[in-house]
């Protein structure tokens, strides 16, 4: 096959990797020249032709390739940035931090009765359903609603209503060991009362949804 017949292929045919369309084109055009070299034995007559039937075909593929490269670069992209992260966190953390969420609005009628028996054990457990779980992945979730890698993880809105939530929580949490439950019901209070702000940064239900 002419040296220069494979060099318009090789560009066809790197195009191609840009779609399925382009892809089936280079196949056709591949197969194309295949059989014009058969039915002509390799005729130096049907040279000129032949390359010019390539070359078109070669910058109809390459045309199509980087006319539609631009648009499947930027869909995934896009996703990468941000929305594929922050998907795949929220199928990690989601669920934890709904679990950690409702045993946090349990506590509330046990506090009201004047009980912190409950509030003890939300904090002593680190597993799911937890204040140790549920204060690891309520952060990490926050965290991943940003929509550049270099903004710093303070700035991001969503973090800053997890902070403030927290920081009400870890006051209970200190009452608790002091054990003064006017102190965990007062602490309580404040932090349900932060909490909505924070659902709302990462897209959870409220409060009164959580409830249920």
């Amino acid at each position: 096959m002419p040296s220069i017949v494979v060099f318009f292929l090789f560009v066809a045919g790197k195009a191609a990797a840009f779609s399925p369309a382009s892809h089936a084109a280079y196949k056709c055009a591949s197969d194309s020249v295949a059989l014009n070299l058969q039915s002509n034995g390799g005729v130096e007559s049907s040279r000129r032709d032949m390359i010019g039937k390539v070359a078109g075909t070669a910058f109809g593929i390459s045309t199509a390739g980087v006319l539609l490269a631009p648009s499947n670069a930027l869909a995934s992209g896009g996703a990468t940035a941000g929305g594929a992260y922050l998907l795949s966190a929220k199928q990690r953390y989601n669920s934890r931090v709904t679990a950690g969420i409702k045993s946090f609005l349990a506590l509330s009628a046990p506090l009201e009765g004047g009980s912190i028996t409950e509030a003890k054990a939300f904090f002593a457990n680190d597993e799911e359903g937890g204040w140790g779980d549920l204060k690891a992945a309520g952060y990490l979730l926050s965290n991943a609603f940003r929509t550049s890698s270099t903004k710093p993880p303070d700035s991001l809105p969503s973090v800053q209503a997890w902070k403030a939530f927290q920081s009400e929580v870890d006051k209970m949490q200190k009452a608790a060991d002091k054990k003064s439950k006017s102190g965990v019901a007062d602490a309580y209070k404040k932090a349900e009362a932060a909490l909505d702000t924070y659902l709302e940064r990462v897209e959870l239900p409220p409060v009164v949804e959580m409830r249920q």
